[in-house]
């Protein structure tokens, strides 16, 4: 049979009868790392959150030193030892494939909605909000800013905050197609759990992918573009993409931060150099409804429209 004319069940489209065709991305954006391809990536450091408190000074100014370091070149982060439960994390991975065993009458009652937009608040999302408010004190504090210069703009809400599920199945074309195409995260942060499998992909330069490789107990902390501006650009908002493979499915769950609606992302004078702004100020609720405006967000394309001459 024909690898491209096979039928593929999809939550979006239940009355439609798909094929893998339809999935097939443009040539241009083929992949040629494969999944489990992580040797050039396996560089990204990986940063020990066991001196988080700021009560252990030296320790804790090497960290936050390390992770801003981290961050500028790369936009990604790998933390350990960051003090959420494995129960936690374990009890959240279990419920989602659970979720995505069901039949697809059942998936269907739990589609978002007008009146259910966002779901609510879980365990886990309160586990990933605690961990989100200590990276980003750190990384204020290692860029010489008050540690609570971020924070401080994440507890008046949450309805800009919102966590993706995804499982992607096996594919018979991984080669023509994505899980998820090249963008970069318009929120601030996102803290990305894996399953082992692998499919993250980092665009280390211009046509250059590498692969992250999964590290048990673990989280990948991805700057976001809203960050990026903040930090006039010290802090980087990283392309990526998730890759498929032929024989295993794979999980991810995403929790993407964002600070209030009528928060104003302008750089701090602490980090404008020589008198030079990368990047206008914007509020966040004008950041969010111009991405709305645009079909699909393909690498920053999204941050430069905010971008000083």
């Amino acid at each position: 049979m024909d690898l491209e004319a096979q039928h593929v069940e999809t939550l979006s489209s239940t009355h439609n009868k798909l094929q893998v065709k339809d999935f097939i991305w443009s040539e241009n954006e083929w992949p040629t790392v494969a999944h489990d391809d992580f040797d050039s990536g396996d560089d990204i450091p990986i940063i020990s959150l066991s001196n988080r408190s700021r009560n252990n000074d030296e320790c804790y100014e090497k960290a936050c030193e390390d992770m801003v370091t981290t961050c500028e070149r790369w936009g990604f982060v790998r933390v350990v030892d960051h003090g959420v439960a494995a129960e936690t994390v374990e009890n959240m991975k279990r419920r989602c494939s659970e979720m995505f065993d069901l039949p697809m009458e059942m998936k269907m009652k739990g589609a978002r909605s007008t009146c259910m937009p966002l779901g609510y608040s879980a365990n886990y999302m309160n586990a990933m909000d605690g961990l989100g408010m200590v990276i980003l004190d750190m990384l204020a504090h290692g860029l010489g800013l008050p540690h609570d210069f971020f924070t401080k703009n994440f507890n008046k809400e949450k309805e800009s905050t919102m966590i993706r599920v995804n499982r992607y199945p096996p594919c018979p074309l991984p080669e023509r197609c994505l899980g998820l195409g090249s963008h970069s995260d318009p929120h601030a942060l996102t803290i990305l759990l894996q399953d082992n499998v692998g499919g993250l992909q980092v665009q280390k330069g211009e046509g250059v992918w590498v692969g992250v490789r999964p590290i048990p107990n673990s989280f990948i902390i991805n700057i976001g573009d809203t960050l990026e501006a903040w930090s006039n650009g010290r802090l980087k908002s990283v392309v990526h993409r998730a890759v498929v493979n032929r024989e295993r499915k794979r999980l991810s769950i995403a929790y993407f931060m964002s600070p209030a609606s009528d928060t104003v992302i302008d750089c701090p004078l602490e980090l404008v150099r020589d008198g030079y702004r990368k990047y206008k100020p914007f509020t966040w609720s004008d950041f969010r409804s111009q991405l709305l405006l645009q079909r699909r967000v393909v690498g920053k394309t999204a941050l430069l429209r905010y971008l000083l001459p």
